[in-house]
């Protein structure tokens, strides 16, 4: 924990450059715990998502061509949504973080349709504090319904264990029943 605490919104901050959305999971998680501030995670998880989300734009604008042949998954993506962009263009960079696979694809997507950047960074920015918000919130509020379902599941197993166990000496008491019938047969 000491090292969550001492580099927690740096790794936020990345994680949220790279993939977003277990990252802000966690993060509501960690916050709820204690491990990070609030408030600064929600600011640092809006800035990684947008420069993660400029990053995806800029080499859907440069090299996307280059990128996507050494990812067919990736580029199948690309040319599905590339019809979308055309009269979608601002749902999409709003959207991108709420749909799986979009905070990479659509900014790619957007950048080799030569989307305005300006529009682009507007949008994303809606759409990347919007998510960061939601997720953070959605984190925090599992974390909190974690704690009661531990202690029901800690129950539940305690009880499970006397099941088991009440089974167990059961067939113990039965096997052994036919083990000495066996013997008497003999």
């Amino acid at each position: 924990m000491a090292l969550l605490s001492g580099y927690g919104l740096w790794i936020v901050f990345l994680g949220m450059i790279i993939e977003g959305t277990a990252v802000i999971l966690l993060s509501g998680v960690l916050c709820h715990l204690g491990v990070i501030p609030c408030e600064e995670t929600l600011v640092v998880a809006i800035l990684g998502a947008i420069v993660g989300d400029q990053i995806w734009f800029y080499i859907g604008k440069n090299y996307a061509y280059r990128v996507l042949s050494k990812f067919p998954l990736l580029k199948m993506r690309v040319d599905n949504l590339k019809k979308k962009a055309e009269t979608k263009a601002k749902w999409l960079a709003m959207s991108s973080r709420f749909i799986y696979g979009g905070a990479i694809a659509i900014p790619l997507v957007l950048g080799t349709q030569h989307y305005s950047h300006k529009k682009f960074t507007f949008f994303d920015a809606i759409g990347a504090s919007l998510a960061s918000i939601v997720g953070l919130t959605i984190g925090y509020m599992l974390s909190s319904s974690l704690k009661k379902v531990t202690t029901e599941i800690t129950q539940i197993e305690h009880f499970m264990l006397l099941l088991i166990i009440i089974v167990a000496i059961m067939s113990l008491y039965k096997y052994k029943k036919k083990s000495n019938k066996r013997k008497e047969d003999i």
